[in-house]
């Protein structure tokens, strides 16, 4: 709302504060206790401010050790991606629970120092600033309502919202691993 200033000049007069919310889905916390008890660790890695990624874990049960960008290594394209990534990066990526005010580079940087260290990484996104990460996960999930370019990415795409299908698909590639496995041996036996 215009007003006249008390100087006689363009003024603006305070009317209220409006806040926004963002909260999580309901199953999240829920699908996150489910992967964490089959041996799935989760990380946050979010673009938004690490007071808003702190809270949000909290509220996930994901526990609150949040680092900023300033401590994740830094990408130049000019040169090719640093074999020592995950010896120099690995400790610190595995200790925090979440980054916040990453960039898309970072996301790509952090995924690359865990498949260094030997992890099979999965990752999930929605936007443009995902698809580096997407493509260079073992396992790349775009969710439901993404872009075009996290979904060209993506090696899966959930159609349906919310993330609660991950944990299904977990269950039942395991039995599918365990029954080949148990085929395997059994015709080696035989």
């Amino acid at each position: 709302m215009h007003v006249q200033s008390e100087e006689g000049g363009p003024g603006f007069e305070m009317l209220g504060i409006m806040s926004f919310l963002d909260p999580p889905r309901p199953d999240t916390k829920a699908t996150i206790e489910a992967a964490n008890k089959m041996g799935v660790d989760v990380k946050m890695i979010t673009g938004d401010q690490q007071a808003i990624a702190v809270e949000m874990c909290r509220i996930l049960g994901m526990g609150t050790t949040i680092c900023g960008a300033e401590q994740l290594p830094s990408y130049d394209v000019n040169k090719p991606i640093s074999r020592t990534l995950g010896a120099d990066y690995g400790d610190f990526i595995e200790e925090a629970d979440g980054f916040a005010q990453v960039y898309p580079e970072h996301k790509f940087l952090i995924v690359e120092a865990l498949r260094q260290r030997g992890y099979l990484v999965g990752m999930t996104g929605d936007g443009v600033n995902d698809a580096p990460a997407l493509k260079k996960a073992d396992v790349g999930v775009a969710v439901s309502g993404a872009t075009d370019a996290a979904r060209a990415a993506a090696d899966i795409v959930l159609t349906a919202p919310g993330l609660s299908t991950i944990v299904d698909a977990i269950v039942i590639s395991r039995k599918i691993f365990a029954r080949m496995q148990n085929y395997v041996i059994y015709r080696i036996a035989c």
